[in-house]
């Protein structure tokens, strides 16, 4: 607690630093803001996929060293079908968001995305 007090007492003796302080947090706030806004499908799909990947990773250890082959196979083929879901994510937002080539736009727009 007292070390609470006298940082309070610190930054009220020195304005520029709390200043500076203050407009770091703003910033901060207002590109959390931008990328979650913006970017918030995009950061899913990654997070998503990574995880599914990890799992797959792990799976395949497990199944590994207890010897059983069918967790081998669901522990590959997670880790096989994990990027493959993402890069078609990225493909499908690149088309989304306007990013894509002309041939992209052509080829979703007869899949009906």
């Amino acid at each position: 607690m007292a070390l609470l007090q006298e940082i309070a007492a610190y930054l009220l003796d020195h304005p520029v630093i709390l200043g500076c302080i203050g407009v770091f947090v703003l910033l901060a706030v207002v590109g959390a803001w931008y990328v979650l806004s913006h970017h918030l499908g995009n950061l899913l799909t990654t997070l998503l996929c990574a995880a599914g990947f990890a799992s797959g990773v792990l799976v395949l250890y497990r199944g590994y060293s207890a010897s059983m082959r069918d967790l081998m196979a669901v522990g590959a083929f997670l880790m096989l079908i994990f990027p493959i879901i993402y890069q078609q994510g990225l493909k499908v937002a690149r088309v989304a968001f306007g990013d894509a080539t002309a041939t992209a736009k052509g080829h979703a727009k007869r899949a009906g995305i």
